[in-house]
């Protein structure tokens, strides 16, 4: 009769965890945080400037948010291309 009531971890190397596929969430870790830029010298109503577009304002009420990623693979590959919505849930960690 033998009875095993644990068992010594395998020894060798690390398997590569790689995110299953229906799953998105991420871990990361919070850096700092800061205003949004302030559109400081924008050009009048009906003057061109192509320093300035509509697309490169920050919100008024937004806060630009810095985070670390410790573990890379489990972002997508393309995540630079902005087609993906990013949102952030948050756990007080004790």
């Amino acid at each position: 009769m033998e009875i095993v009531i644990g068992a010594a971890p395998y020894v060798g190397l690390p398997e590569k965890k790689r995110r299953p596929a229906g799953e998105s969430s991420v871990e990361a870790h919070f850096l700092s945080m800061r205003r949004p830029r302030k559109p400081y010298g924008m050009p009048r109503q009906g003057e061109q400037n192509r320093r300035f577009r509509i697309s490169g304002l920050d919100p008024a009420g937004g806060r630009i948010l810095t985070l670390l990623v410790p573990d890379s693979n489990n972002l997508p590959k393309d995540i630079t291309s902005g087609e993906y919505k990013i949102f952030l849930r948050f756990v007080h960690e004790r």
